[in-house]
Formats: C-alpha cells, structure tokens, sequence
C-alpha cells in the first residue's frame, strides 16, 4: 500500500506541475498578444458590445426562466 500511495502521490505533483507550466504558458501568452492595458473608465456604447438596454432585457428574459 505503501508503493501505492507513493505512486498516486508523485501523480498528483506530476499533474500539478503540468497544470501550472500550462497556466504560466497560456499567461505569457495572452500578455505577449494582449499589448499595452488600457485605462479603465467607463463603458462607451459605440465599441460595447451590446448596448445597457438589451443586456437588462435578456437579463429579465433569462431570470423567468
């Protein structure tokens, strides 16, 4: 039992270091191809997505569901 748990053991840390390198590696990326950050300030309805009015109304429609 003991070489059992030892194995499930070294599994696991083997599965986190991958799970790490990968988060590492997707965040290096997303900086590298994300640019300079902007300031944040408020929303302007010409590049939002959708528009405050329909965002309620959908918002409204899915909360009678």
């Amino acid at each position: 039992m003991g070489k059992k748990g030892n194995v499930q053991q070294e599994q696991n840390q083997n599965v986190q270091a991958a799970a790490e390198f990968q988060n590492n590696a997707i965040r290096d990326f997303v900086e590298e191809k994300a640019g300079v950050f902007r300031t944040k300030g408020t929303v302007d309805e010409s590049t939002a997505r959708l528009p405050d009015d329909q965002n309620r109304m959908i918002t409204q429609h899915n909360l009678r569901k």
